[in-house]
This record gives C-alpha cells, structure tokens and sequence, in this order.
C-alpha cells in the first residue's frame, strides 16, 4: 500500500532531512543556573497549593517559613554554581578582532568569574559588522574552567584544565580581545599567579557552600523537632556561608588584577551579585538563628505558634529539674503517695536535713499533698507496675504455699495434717 504523495514532506526540500531553524538562545544565559531557580520554584508553587487549607494567621506563618527556607537553599546553590562572585566590564571598545586582520571592530567586553572558572562575552556594536569585505557575526561568550588540578607549567596533555582549553581557543581562532582575557589566568611564575589565586580561592569557597547545603537540611528538620537547636544550626549555617566570602575575598589574588585595552579601557574587577546575596544571606541567618534562639529562651509560646510546634516538647527534662532542685532546697517531700497504690516506680523522699526535725515545722504535716508528675510519667509509673507485677507473678507463683487455716475451725485430721506439714 502506497502512502499518499506529500505526507510526510512537510519543512523538506529536495527529499532532504526536515529542517529546523536555529534555537535562539541569549548567549548570557546559563542553562545550570536556569535549572536551579526553576526547581525551586517548582518547590515553592508545591508548597503554597496546601495554603489555602491552612486557617487563620497560621497561613501567613507558614507562608513565611516556606518562603525563607526556600530563598536560602536557592541562595546556596546559585552562589555556588554561577559565575558572578567577581565581574567587569567594557561598554564600546574599539579594538582589533583576529590575528591577521588588520580591521577593528566596536563590541563590548564583559568578564563573569565564579568559583569553577571564568565566562568572557564579546558582543559587537552592531552585532554583524564588515570585517575583511566579509560580514561577521561578532557575539561570542567563552568559558573557561580551571577544576580542580593546577598541572605542570605549560599547555601541555600535564598542564592545568585551564591552560588546556586556552590552547585550544587559539587554535579555534578566537577573537583576540577573548583570547587576551584569557592568557591573564595562564600566568603562573614571578609572583603573577592570577589563575593559581583564583582556583584555589574557588576550591575552599566551594567546599564551604557544599557544607552549607546539608546544614541547611539539618536547620529546616531541626525547626520542626527543637526550636533551639534548630537556631543554633541556622546560626552556624550562615556562619559557613560567610566564611566563604572570607576565604574568597582573601585568596583571590595578592596582585590587584586590572586587564588594560586602551589608556581609558581597562577592565577593573568588582565583587558581583552571587558574591553579595551570598553575604547577605549569611549574615541575616546569623541575626535569624540568634533572634529566634533568645525568643525561645524568653517568649516561647510566640516563637512555638510561629512554628507550629509545641512549646513544651523540649522543656520536660528542665521542668523536672527544676521541681527536684527546688523540693530539694525546700526539704520538703517529693510527692505524697497515693492510698492504696505502691511506691515502687516513684522517685523516695530526699532526707531531711537535723536543723528541721523541730516543733516549729509540724505544720507542714497537715500541708495538702502536692502532686507535680504529669501524665506522660505517670503512664511510664503505671507501666513499670504492671510489669514489675507481671514478673513477680511468673518468678514466685511456683514457690508459693496455701494459706494456713483459721484457728478453731480445723478438724482432728485437719490438725494432724498441719502439724506433719509444719515438721517437714
């Protein structure tokens, strides 16, 4: 069975392969970092569809918390994987364009470092321009990386990562204002090691942004169980994420690096937005982690609604210290016990001291018995009763004997039996 002429022709000429027009993507654009803010907004839009079944103010609240913890991991990944912690650039450069081209050309230079490498961009005023008698498309962005090895000196198959991909950008035939940029990283001798700064300066900064990540983890689960030490955590996390701008800002370079073009254009390095936000961010999760710490030392019931946690659920162990230590200091007894119940399982009497065995004290006898367990220990007594009764049953029932008979009422055999019993 034939197909009908036509069907499948559609976007086909001369019976060639379908064609499809090129994918107009910005050349500034990071498809990495493109992917992590669109995953944590994925997260974000999953988390607020639950809100509108939350009541009253708790829906604010939880709001909040969504948000801040979201912003946080967001701020962690990104200013670990993009490349804008140091930037600098050229707006209308005039300057030559390839080896063996005597013409010049207008563009703008623009220089991203981050902690994994380094992006150069060279795009030109207008984008196509008459280069040779030959109409060139001047929108270029390069990157080169420098993970993790420095290498031996040189451009050889030993050499670093970065002096590599260098060699290889000549032999492309870059343009030279990217390939200029680039040769800077390359130096590493007589006290120029620009390249060898940085890369060392991206290695211990980016080990401290992967620790942050789990501590961050630790500080959203921590919120939920222990308000306090989920504070402390914060606290610390924002403290790692600082100690990478520290660690950034002193490795870098000892050598200010400034890539001259022309007497008036010169590309002169600041620190960019991944370096900032990541500062920030820091520095509020230390306020953060410090403010909600001391709420929950003097206002725990507000900080406890804010979270959605019970106030109580980490003051158990301190309430009983604290009742213990006061009883103690009071000489007075730890609980009375309850009539027909068993002692075993309660905590006994602290001694009471000689100075208060007096006639002067006798009031305290007649004081109302004072009950300060709560439920949860009682339970825990309860349960200890019944098992120590379950045991005691199973270990002594067998070596149990009946009763003797009531006086007066045995019978001679009775009596006989009994007195041969009592022998044995």
């Amino acid at each position: 069975m034939s197909l009908p002429e036509g069907l499948y022709d559609a976007f086909r000429e001369n019976g060639a392969p379908t064609y499809y027009g090129p994918n107009q993507t910005a050349f500034m654009t990071d498809v990495l970092e493109a992917g992590l803010i669109f995953a944590f907004i994925i997260l974000a839009i999953s988390f607020y569809v639950v809100l509108p079944g939350i009541r009253g103010k708790e829906r604010i609240f939880a709001f909040i918390r969504i948000t801040s913890f979201l912003f946080i991991g967001a701020v962690i990944l990104l200013a670990n994987f993009t490349y804008d912690w140091e930037v600098s650039e050229i707006k209308d450069l005039t300057t030559k364009y390839k080896a063996g081209s005597k013409a010049d050309i207008h563009a703008d230079v623009a220089v991203h470092i981050g902690l994994r490498g380094i992006n150069i961009t060279l795009k030109g005023l207008p984008e196509i321009q008459n280069v040779d008698n030959l109409n060139e498309t001047i929108n270029y962005n390069e990157h080169f990386d420098w993970r993790w090895e420095q290498g031996r000196f040189g451009f050889g198959i030993f050499a670093g990562r970065f002096n590599r991909e260098f060699r290889a950008a000549q032999f492309r035939g870059l343009p030279l204002p990217v390939l200029w940029i680039a040769e800077y990283f390359t130096f590493d001798g007589e006290g120029i090691r620009w390249g060898r700064h940085y890369r060392q300066a991206g290695w211990y900064a980016h080990i401290m942004m992967w620790l942050a990540l789990p501590l961050w983890f630790l500080t959203v689960i921590l919120f939920y169980v222990l308000l306090r030490y989920g504070a402390c955590m914060l606290m610390l996390t924002g403290a790692v994420m600082v100690t990478a701008n520290i660690i950034w800002s002193s490795i870098r370079n000892f050598n200010e690096l400034i890539i001259p073009f022309t007497e008036t254009k010169q590309l002169v390095f600041t620190y960019g937005g991944s370096y900032w936000i990541n500062l920030i961010v820091g520095i509020v999760c230390i306020i953060l982690g410090l403010i909600i710490y001391l709420m929950d030392l003097r206002f725990p019931t507000v900080i406890s609604s804010f979270f959605g946690v019970d106030v109580l659920q980490d003051l158990d162990e301190v309430q009983e210290e604290d009742l213990s230590s006061q009883k103690t200091e009071n000489g007075g007894m730890e609980m009375d016990e309850m009539p027909g119940s068993s002692s075993k399982g309660h905590r006994s009497a602290p001694p009471v001291p000689a100075e208060a065995e007096s006639d002067d004290d006798d009031d305290e006898i007649y004081e109302p018995p004072m009950f300060h367990l709560q439920q949860q220990e009682r339970k825990d007594d309860l349960y200890q009763k019944r098992k120590s009764r379950n045991l005691t049953k199973r270990w002594q029932a067998p070596r149990r004997r009946p009763p003797p008979p009531i006086p007066g009422d045995e019978s001679p055999e009775e009596l006989y039996e009994n007195a041969a019993f009592n022998r044995v």
